[in-house]
């Protein structure tokens, strides 16, 4: 296991959110909000995913990473705690079995044993609430935590499906329901015990937590653990060839079930099988990856697999498992079947069948996405060394071209002074991209290797940084005519890693040359910020499109038709070490009219009061960087930290 002060919601964001692999649990949003850090929060967008909303709150602790169900860290820890063994987990008895109560069974999904085990619990004291995904409308739910039989009723069922009526039938729904975040509703209180059902992914989430005792992991007392194939999204269930193939009309849909496959139960009472193959592509991504089919860490495991129809099978797993089946058993709310063994033996082999079924499935997946991946890497690697091949090319084609000009005497001869120097400035200038190019490649690959060094040292910006970046790229202002004006230059004194603060200044103004109308002025500035300091820079040229703002600082990232050389690293590189020492840098760009620059942002907030036809071919154009540096940077790099681990 890492050590959580290794790792960050950035880790999180990197290996799980960005990879579409989130089950949107909400674990690491309930840990984050039940101990007031307030860093992150479930986005309430469409994808409804975990983000940032506030990254100075955030503890670096690593806490949320090490819970996630989809992260490796503590599955070991888990599995010691519960004694667990291959396939499927401990347990110590199977049933068949069903709630007694009629209403309860009218219902439920299959037996009603969920509705009947909570209903016991509640109504004998044994525990505060449950939550549940309680029903909303005819096919929708929300997470709730219910205190009455009551309210155990309205939620009872199985909900694998979140099929609205059909003129809401457009939007984008899932099969997946959050319990996780509920769970801080209720406390936290030191006497609060309260049940949850949950999918095999969030009972895994719980027991992390409780591994660490964490809040508001405290608050729960038993689990009751669904067994889950997967979960589905149906924005596109109309599209399914099923739909047509057997006439099915989404309002004609009572309810949805998941035994050896997908069914669909009808108002006429006909049931529809749809093997899971046929439904696969509508699966969440998130599942495909997932490896546990029979919910192995709760201290109940139900579903209908393997039971009759009106039945609900039954794994006993712990010691709190068993002592509360029994005594509803006991208490009459639940009646099991009297099954031999035989019949026992025969429900386990068909739920070892769907572990199995499950875990290659997931092995598939990942050698499908590895492979998929290998072949992206190869096609980017095979770009990257073309590119790179062309960029040098022609690079030393300009520098050999003019070298070899000026090394003829008999051509030699025949040059003017201001041609000769026009040449030789040629040659300086290409030299120099290219020492930029290799450079900002070797950055790159450091990087991604994890060994760039990070060596804070005590700095003056304008004499140190600036003045040299400035007589360095000097051939390059000459060659385009442009010139470099600082509206403000501070003489500003800080910490921070020179080299790649030199780094950063130099490709922002070479950025700014390269992509600059000739002839003009790039207007810079140097000011105190928050101890450290604020360096911009707005150059009058091809400007940046409105939808590539961010975008333009990806690597390789390259949006201009002109042709204009570069490795597409420059300004990734800037983002990356203004990372490493708490900064930031943005870019802003939009039009210039009458020498006043007009943001997207403004033209867009009074596209009234601005006369500018953006569809103008000659409208000028502009494009500005804001790079700020704090004055408290880290003793040592993030990147470093984990090169340590």
């Amino acid at each position: 296991m890492k050590k959580s002060t290794q790792l960050s919601f950035d880790d999180l964001l990197r290996d799980v959110i960005d990879k579409g692999l989130c089950n949107k649990c909400g674990v690491c949003v309930s840990f984050c909000t039940a101990n007031q850090i307030g860093a992150i929060e479930m986005c309430g967008c469409e994808e409804n995913v975990p983000q940032y909303v506030d990254p100075d709150k955030c503890f670096r602790c690593g806490i949320c990473y090490l819970i996630c169900p989809q992260t490796h860290e503590l599955n070991e820890e888990v599995k010691d705690k519960f004694g667990w063994s291959p396939p499927m987990g401990i347990f110590q008895d199977i049933f068949s079995a069903q709630a007694t109560d009629g209403e309860i069974r009218e219902v439920a999904t299959d037996g009603g044993v969920v509705t009947a085990l909570l209903s016991y619990m509640l109504e004998n004291k044994i525990v505060d609430g449950a939550i549940v995904a309680k029903r909303t409308g005819l096919f929708t739910r929300e997470p709730e935590i219910v205190t009455t039989r009551d309210g155990l009723i309205q939620a009872a069922g199985s909900q694998f499906s979140e099929l609205p009526h059909l003129e809401e039938m457009g939007k984008k729904y899932s099969t997946y329901v959050s319990v996780i975040p509920v769970v801080r509703m209720f406390g936290p209180k030191l006497s609060t015990k309260l049940a949850v059902v949950g999918t095999p992914c969030q009972i895994k989430a719980i027991r992390k937590m409780q591994v660490l005792n964490i809040l508001p992991s405290d608050v729960v007392f038993f689990t009751i653990g669904l067994f889950c194939m997967q979960c589905f999204t149906f924005d596109n269930f109309l599209e399914k060839t099923f739909i047509k193939r057997d006439q099915i009309n989404p309002e004609d849909i009572l309810k949805i079930n998941v035994k050896e496959d997908f069914r669909l139960i009808m108002k006429s009472g006909r049931t529809i099988h749809i093997p899971f193959e046929e439904i696969e592509d509508i699966a969440k991504p998130a599942c495909l990856v997932c490896q546990e089919f029979a919910n192995d860490f709760a201290d109940i495991s139900v579903g209908g697999i393997g039971s009759p129809d009106g039945y609900t099978t039954t794994m006993i797993r712990t010691t709190l498992g068993k002592r509360i089946f029994t005594d509803a058993v006991r208490r009459g709310y639940i009646k099991p079947v009297i099954a031999s063994k035989v019949d026992k033996a025969k429900m386990l082999s068909l739920i070892k069948t769907f572990v199995e079924r499950k875990w290659e499935r997931s092995e598939k997946y990942k050698m499908d996405n590895l492979c998929a991946e290998c072949e992206r890497l190869n096609r980017h690697l095979n770009w990257v060394v073309s590119f790179v091949s062309h960029e040098l090319n022609s690079t030393l084609g300009t520098i050999i071209m003019n070298i070899s000009a000026l090394a003829d005497d008999e051509i030699a001869d025949r040059l003017d002074k201001d041609k000769y120097k026009k040449m030789m400035l040629g040659a300086l200038n290409s030299l120099k991209l290219m020492q930029d190019m290799i450079l900002n490649y070797l950055m790159s690959s450091k990087i991604k290797k994890g060994i760039l060094g990070f060596a804070p040292t005590r700095v003056s910006l304008r004499a140190e940084v600036i003045r040299q970046i400035i007589k360095r790229l000097e051939p390059m202002f000459k060659m385009k005519g442009m010139s470099l004006v600082f509206d403000k230059c501070d003489e500003i004194k800080m910490t921070c890693d020179k080299s790649l603060i030199r780094i950063t200044i130099n490709n922002l103004i070479n950025n700014a040359i390269k992509y600059g109308t000739a002839n003009t002025s790039i207007h810079a500035s140097l000011k105190n910020w928050d101890n450290g300091f604020e360096f911009s820079i707005t150059n009058e040229g091809i400007g940046i499109p409105e939808d590539k703002l961010e975008a333009v600082f990806g690597e390789f990232a390259r949006f201009d038709k002109l042709g204009i050389g570069g490795t597409g690293l420059g300004l990734h590189l800037v983002e990356i070490i203004a990372a490493l020492h708490n900064g930031s840098i943005k870019a802003e760009a939009g039009y210039i009219l009458e020498d006043k620059f007009i943001t997207y942002d403004m033209l867009r907030k009074n596209p009234d009061f601005y006369d500018i036809n953006v569809e103008d071919k000659k409208l000028r154009k502009f494009a500005t960087f804001i790079l700020r540096i704090p004055g408290s940077i880290p003793a040592e790099s993030g990147l470093e930290a984990k090169n340590k681990n």
